[in-house]
């Protein structure tokens, strides 16, 4: 099942609760693989922005951590090419 609230998950989403096409679009690619995350709002948790923020120097959403790869506003095509790089497209259903 793929959600946002899985916090075994070893892929991150920052982002937040009001609607962002950049967000919708990363969750969708996530919810067609079947690939759960650990979510974050930057919004209402005090903790998530500074630690999205660490690795980037930037504040934009979504920010995923998939593997060793960050990305900061990334396509579809982007965030494929990041899970196939850390093997989560072979566990994908």
């Amino acid at each position: 099942m793929s959600t946002d609230d899985d916090s075994s998950a070893p892929i991150l989403m920052y982002a937040r609760k009001r609607y962002c096409p950049d967000v919708e679009r990363a969750r969708a690619v996530l919810k067609e693989y079947g690939l759960p995350w650990t979510g974050f709002d930057v919004e209402s948790d005090a903790e998530a922005l500074p630690r999205m923020h660490a690795p980037t120097g930037r504040k934009n959403v979504p920010t995923l951590l998939i593997g060793s790869t960050v990305l900061v506003e990334p396509s579809g095509d982007e965030i494929d090419t990041a899970l196939k790089s850390a093997g989560f497209l072979q566990r994908a259903r």
